[in-house]
């Protein structure tokens, strides 16, 4: 099977997604868990190595047949990285919690999303935060991206443009594709980095 057969020729986004969804739903759960591991190594190397210090970043809880961001979150906090994740708020607004290990996560009443409990934050902690990490379903290569369709992102990333933040999406390796390769709205709004599994792409 061709994991990315349905992604050529600017394929339309429904025709898209159910192919990346079906892929992701056929993984094996224990390649599921070692991706995740995988993905954390290769982001906090990526995080590591990067100009200046790295001190705050925002991410996500991953959904069952998203790459696994678990392993993430937990090497992210033992790096003395302050962590923040999403809450769906009405009109496809977000703000964000602080994630601490072990702490508690109930379902969304707005999308199909486990979040956190605690305080929320909205855009002004965007002024602090280095690197914001958000789920996809396909980058291409002009880091234009293919979501889940709910448009939470791309309604917040424009309220953050002149915040000094390098946004970053996560999927598996074969998802990162060639330009054209899925329909994009003139709403779509691009990514500076991806991160997969085995390395990251840095968006030129």
């Amino acid at each position: 099977m061709n994991p990315t057969a349905d992604l050529n020729s600017g394929a339309g986004k429904k025709a898209a997604r159910a192919a990346v969804r079906t892929w992701r739903r056929a993984l094996d759960p224990s390649k599921r868990e070692q991706f995740g591991l995988d993905l954390a190594h290769t982001v906090i190397g990526y995080l590591s190595q990067s100009t200046g210090v790295v001190q705050k970043v925002a991410a996500y809880c991953s959904g069952p047949d998203e790459p696994s961001t678990e392993a993430l979150l937990d090497a992210l906090a033992k790096e003395g990285i302050e962590v923040y994740l999403p809450v769906c708020e009405p009109e496809y607004a977000l703000s964000w919690v602080e994630y601490s290990p072990g702490m508690e996560f109930q379902p969304s009443t707005l999308a199909p999303v486990m979040e956190p409990v605690g305080k929320r934050m909205g855009t002004e902690l965007f002024d602090e935060i280095n690197t914001l990490i958000m789920p996809a379903l396909s980058i291409d290569s002009n880091g234009l991206r293919l979501g889940q369709g709910g448009g939470y992102y791309d309604r917040f990333l424009p309220l953050i443009d002149d915040a000094p933040v390098r946004v970053a999406a996560v999927i598996y390796e074969h998802e990162y594709v060639p330009a054209g390769s899925f329909q994009i709205d003139e709403h779509d709004q691009p990514v500076d980095l991806v991160f997969t599994p085995q390395q990251v792409h840095q968006i030129i």
